[in-house]
């Protein structure tokens, strides 16, 4: 089994997040309604309408929010790759 290395793991995840992260913001600014109908067609029946908020967009908000997700993708895709090469040393796992 080939180990992940968990800087690169956790670098492609944060990237990925941040790309996600950019195009629902661009999403949610564009199509208000379209995204809040696209999120509750996951949710079986919840409805997440009554969460849109009528505050005005700021760049600090947009730019606290993708470092809040990037970080958060970086840490879970690092610990996915410790925890991969980890379940890889397992004898009982191969």
């Amino acid at each position: 089994m080939d180990k992940l290395n968990p800087w690169r793991v956790g670098s492609a995840t944060a990237l990925t997040t941040a790309v996600i992260s950019v195009v629902c913001a661009v999403a949610v600014y564009l199509f208000p309604q379209g995204t809040v109908d696209f999120v509750n067609s996951w949710t079986h029946g919840l409805d997440f309408t009554m969460l849109r908020s009528d505050r005005p967009w700021t760049l600090g908000g947009l730019a606290y929010g993708l470092f809040n997700v990037t970080l958060a993708g970086f840490v879970i895709g690092a610990l996915f790759a410790c925890c991969y090469n980890l379940v890889g040393k397992c004898s009982c796992c191969r």
